[in-house]
């Protein structure tokens, strides 16, 4: 049985109020009970509290029957091979070093690149006009390592797009803390419009899972609540700038075995804290990869993307059988009882 509207249910705490209000008025204090001179003084004393529990269950069965509860029978079914597919782009600080020119898509323009309507905010000038960076701590738009890993994700959602494949996509971003842009669905073209946004909001330092919660809490989370292929993979795209403590390491592994949950890194960057989470790829069975230019970024996706489907059966027709009525007639009944008797008995 389920409730179409379940937050009637919540008005079952003021289902004692009956009781409360009668003994305020002090009619469950002092019942009259002249008509039950025949009646032991135990059973006067239990033979007033009738009308309240007759009103009591009355209430009950009204607020269950307000909530629609229904019987769902199930008509239809569809099974596919599938994947849950989560991505977790790095939008830390350094993400805004130059990582190269972004070459074109390998996969082509598809109907979710005609349907997305622009960003407004490139519109304007950028910062293209501005000479880089001598340093190396910031670069042109379209030559950052974000930008370079925003383009394989792009390319990795096409060809999924492309593939017809039944693959349910979600993407967050992280720095220090975790920020949906999407939860896990089959709508690959909003997919690809936050994708296309996943560059907003650069600065901060990277966590990946020293404080909880880190990118795989928040992956974990979010498959529990709302995950369905057995097969789960966690796409991180970072340039590891962050080291993984031992008693975080292991924390993290057995998260990760716990929701059948493997990591696949993608480094677009070198250095060597990036070491430790590339180990915790591989402790989760899945892989870690360097990409030393944005080709081989998109390198990356695709051996990903020949990676692990599993089956998935769902429910493709359902039929909701109302039942509101075997709740709503006997609540009006006990309501009636209730309130007869309390004028029978307790002389109200």
């Amino acid at each position: 049985m389920i409730f179409a509207h379940p937050l009637w249910l919540l008005v079952l705490v003021l289902v004692p109020l009956p009781w409360l209000i009668a003994r305020r008025k002090g009619y469950l204090a002092h019942p009259d009970t002249r008509h039950l001179s025949s009646l032991s003084s135990m059973s006067a004393k239990l033979f007033h509290f009738v009308p309240i529990v007759f009103i009591v269950l009355g209430l009950t069965a009204l607020t269950v029957a307000l909530a629609r509860p229904q019987r769902l029978h199930i008509l239809s079914k569809e099974t596919f091979k599938s994947r849950d597919v989560l991505i977790a782009v790095d939008i830390s600080g350094s993400m805004a070093t130059r990582f190269g020119k972004v070459p074109d898509s390998i996969v082509g323009d598809t109907d979710l690149d005609k349907d997305f309507p622009g960003r407004p905010d490139r519109k304007q000038p950028d910062n293209n006009t501005q000479p880089p960076d001598p340093y190396g701590f910031t670069a042109r738009v379209g030559e950052r390592r974000i930008d370079a890993a925003q383009a394989a994700v792009l390319d990795f959602v096409r060809n999924r797009y492309l593939a017809k494949a039944n693959d349910r996509l979600g993407i967050f971003v992280f720095d220090t803390d975790q920020y949906w842009s999407w939860p896990l669905t089959h709508d690959l073209k909003m997919i690809y419009r936050k994708v296309r946004f996943a560059d907003a909001g650069l600065g901060g330092g990277t966590n990946f899972g020293n404080s909880k919660p880190g990118p795989m809490d928040a992956a974990t989370e979010h498959l529990d609540e709302m995950g369905r292929a057995a097969t789960r993979v966690l796409i991180m795209v970072t340039d590891g700038e962050d080291s993984i403590y031992p008693a975080a390491f292991e924390r993290l592994k057995q998260l990760a075995a716990q929701y059948n949950l493997k990591l696949y890194v993608i480094l677009v960057a070198s250095n060597s804290q990036s070491a430790d989470i590339l180990s915790l790829a591989e402790a989760t069975g899945g892989k870690g990869f360097h990409a030393d230019n944005p080709a081989e970024l998109k390198d990356c996706f695709q051996t990903i993307d020949q990676m692990e489907q599993s089956v998935v059966t769902v429910d493709t027709s359902e039929n909701r059988e109302e039942l509101f009525y075997l709740f709503a007639f006997p609540a009006l009944a006990l309501i009636l009882i209730g309130t007869l008797a309390e004028a029978l008995i307790l002389n109200q």
